[in-house]
């Protein structure tokens, strides 16, 4: 699973002129056996010191053995099948930070416009058009953004969708985010795959999807990608866009409006499951708000 983190106050990564201490951190990436997910971590320029959790080491797994609700997964070695990284980060542009609040949720519409105007010039180095959301954006809540703008991300690179949140995994995603932590497939629910991220200080999910995807890499604020340790680099970005093979992939999301020393905290995970697993909002029901 991966985390992100995206604080404002905080660490030693800077983000231009309006630092809000952005970090990230990686742990058990898309998991493919007996074995807990991988964790990717963000935190912005200027966290609180001491603030950021110690990320758990990156990592994949297959399916197998299904974790019991006591004993913790192991972590297996990281290989995460996704398209690959970019070739360097790209700086927000423009700089969103200025835009947008790190303490409270903001979805106003200054906030968004600047952040979709970064991944538009984000993607413009991909190739790909720029992010457009749905029509009802503004009546979904924090949660369900995080969902949809994942899978604006994964679809505009011709990977399929997560179909649905499974309220299992929300569940578990609310916990990561109330911890500061990558969540993972709560005990008892089947997996093959699975990925997370977590993210803290960013007032809005696009923030933190701008970090995930475009400023991931050597000399962000990913504190799993060391000049002495890179295998985290990207981490991010590669839970968001894992090849799962979809049969059927759902997703949890959590949101703590204070969970991260006062300041909001979020998390994604990304499983490929079986069963019928209760869901509580689909890519479908939001599709007819796309254009």
């Amino acid at each position: 699973m991966l985390v992100l983190v995206v604080l404002h106050p905080g660490t030693a990564v800077g983000l231009g002129p309006s630092d809000r201490g952005l970090a990230t951190s990686i742990g058990p990436s898309p998991h493919r056996s007996p074995a807990a997910p991988s964790a990717s971590t963000t935190v912005p320029p200027g966290s609180p010191p001491g603030a950021v959790p110690t990320p758990p080491t990156p990592t994949t797994a297959p399916p197998a053995a299904q974790p019991t609700p006591t004993t913790p997964p192991a972590i297996p070695a990281r290989t995460v099948d996704a398209p690959g990284a970019l070739p360097a980060n790209i700086a927000p542009q423009p700089n969103f930070l200025q835009s947008c609040s790190g303490s409270q949720y903001d979805d106003s519409l200054t906030c968004v416009a600047a952040t979709l105007q970064a991944i538009a010039n984000g993607r413009s180095h991909e190739g790909l058009a720029p992010m457009v959301l749905p029509t009802n954006w503004g009546q979904l809540s924090p949660e369900q953004q995080v969902f949809v703008a994942t899978n604006l991300e994964r679809t505009a690179r011709g990977l399929p969708p997560l179909t649905g949140m499974a309220s299992a995994l929300d569940q578990a995603a609310r916990q990561g985010a109330a911890r500061n932590t990558d969540p993972g497939p709560p005990g008892g629910f089947p997996f093959s795959e699975w990925a997370s991220n977590w993210a803290g200080a960013v007032g809005n999910p696009l923030e933190a999807m701008y970090f995930w995807m475009y400023d991931d890499g050597a000399g962000s604020a990913n504190i799993d990608c060391t000049p002495s340790n890179e295998t985290g680099c990207w981490g991010h970005r590669e839970n968001i866009l894992v090849r799962l093979p979809c049969t059927l992939c759902l997703m949890g999301t959590g949101w703590d409006a204070t969970g991260y020393s006062g300041d909001p905290s979020m998390t994604e995970l990304l499983v490929e499951t079986s069963g019928n697993p209760a869901v509580d909002f689909t890519w479908q029901q939001e599709s007819a708000f796309l254009s």
